[in-house]
């Protein structure tokens, strides 16, 4: 015979497996594991990850990389894969898709994320990343710190005039040298800029050329026009490794 306590018992017993059999089927395995382990493709997929709150992120191309997503996977790197808790990529690094292909990685524990460097995308991104982990608490506190951060760089374009300033800058600045609020006259590409692409640039008298420190493209317009210019950064480096000391780093190289 089994008492009202035992009965009590066994009934929490039940109870407790069938919340546990329901958490496993609709959560990903591996995405709220105790140890939040990430592994990103590059600097600024894990500086992503950082901000959602991640215990542990393993990035993949080494920061020295002047252009990350160039990187070529090493066999080690699926070693790493089967340590993670998750996979956070981008989507236009070529090496991924066979890294995960060659480690066999379950698709539902892998999250794309968009690397534009605006506070709104950024913030977003973190939200989206640390719901899957289970990281709210962390990354709302980052996100805390960034908004200040963002609200003090903003505030010095305006007194520096940014929005006077007339600017031509790389695609892959764009909405970064946008969001500071400068007026842009023109975006030329990540390609090679022919002679009569250099002077239609330079004809339209920029102040200044904003450029991508990755794959630079705009010192012969600067050559030409006779302007000021600038290298940002969108990929964190050993000197900016988070998302936070990203933007103060692309702020000061602007003079913010």
């Amino acid at each position: 015979m089994i008492d009202k306590k035992g009965k009590l018992l066994l009934k929490l017993v039940l109870v407790m497996g069938v919340i546990s059999v329901w958490v496993g089927s609709v959560i990903p395995a591996g995405w709220c594991a105790q140890s939040k382990v990430v592994v990103a493709s590059t600097s600024w997929t894990g500086a992503i990850a950082r901000a959602a709150g991640a215990d542990e992120v393993r990035v993949l191309a080494p920061l020295e990389l002047k252009h990350p997503p160039e990187y070529d996977y090493r066999p080690t790197d699926i070693a790493k894969l089967g340590q993670a808790s998750a996979v956070v990529y981008a989507g236009y690094e070529p090496f991924m898709k066979k890294l995960l292909e060659a480690a066999g990685y379950p698709e539902s524990q892998t999250f794309k994320v968009r690397t534009t460097n605006t506070p709104d995308n950024l913030k977003q991104q973190a939200r989206q990343l640390a719901a899957k982990l289970g990281t709210v608490k962390q990354e709302t506190e980052w996100e805390e710190e960034f908004e200040q951060v963002a609200v003090d760089i903003l505030e010095k374009a305006k007194v520096q005039n940014a929005a006077r300033t007339r600017v031509l800058v790389q695609q892959h600045q764009q909405p970064f040298v946008e969001w500071l609020g400068y007026q842009v006259v023109g975006v030329f590409s990540a390609d090679e800029l022919t002679p009569a692409k250099v002077m239609e640039y330079a004809n339209l008298q920029p102040d200044l050329v904003i450029d991508n420190y990755h794959n630079p493209q705009g010192k012969p317009i600067v050559a030409v026009a006779k302007c000021g210019y600038a290298e940002l950064i969108n990929f964190p480096s050993v000197k900016a490794p988070g998302l936070i000391e990203l933007f103060k780093e692309n702020a000061g190289r602007l003079g913010l």
